[in-house]
């Protein structure tokens, strides 16, 4: 009997912790490995923003949260990260920043990682994201895979008050979708029944 309880406890300090991990509070931190510095230009430095959306914490620094999904492939988990602005606007600056992986205990990196971004333009309250083919050929996963690969850029992006929707192009052209399961000639709103 005693077993038995100890066992239990085990499981739910296990639980509890798993479900920490995947919190979205901002007194969450991302591991040591996930402070990356990307370059974005200072003359497109963000504007100022509510501090529930972004913190800058320097002159040349930016706080975002990027979505990866879980392992299980059931939601997207936020993780901040620090991205440096020197030579990229904030949106190249945060979708590099999500390519660039995590090694958040639980998450998985779903974008292919020969994936590469050839530009981010906004017009209006939609952003134009242009990835290289990579993006489509390499792609392996399936239903779930695609609607977390495209969940991942688009929550990424909406965190910005500015951008509402996110339409994605390869090549320069639109596609109809990553692997045949997703509709992807409109641009797409924020996914918010991924996050969890």
């Amino acid at each position: 009997m005693k077993r038995l309880r100890y066992l239990l406890l085990l499981v739910l300090a296990m639980t509890l912790l798993c479900a920490a991990g995947c919190s979205d509070d901002k007194n969450n931190s991302a591991g040591v490995g996930d402070k990356t510095t990307i370059t974005a230009d200072k003359g497109s430095a963000p504007e100022a923003l509510p501090d529930k959306e972004k913190n800058k914490t320097g002159n040349d620094k930016l706080t975002i949260k990027v979505y990866y999904p879980d392992e299980q492939g059931l939601k997207l988990c936020a993780v901040q990260k620090t991205v440096k602005l020197s030579s990229e606007d904030k949106y190249t600056a945060a979708l590099k920043a999500l390519l660039d992986g995590t090694k958040e205990k639980g998450l998985t990196t779903i974008v292919p990682k020969q994936a590469k971004i050839k530009s981010v333009k906004v017009q209006g309250d939609t952003a134009f994201v242009d990835f290289d083919q990579n993006l489509t050929k390499k792609f392996i996963g399936g239903s779930t895979g695609e609607e977390m690969l495209v969940g991942s850029i688009v929550n990424t992006l909406t965190e910005f008050s500015e951008i509402k929707k996110v339409q994605l192009l390869v090549e320069g052209k639109k596609i109809e979708s990553i692997s045949g399961h997703l509709d992807l000639t409109k641009p797409v709103e924020r996914m918010e029944n991924l996050v969890k």
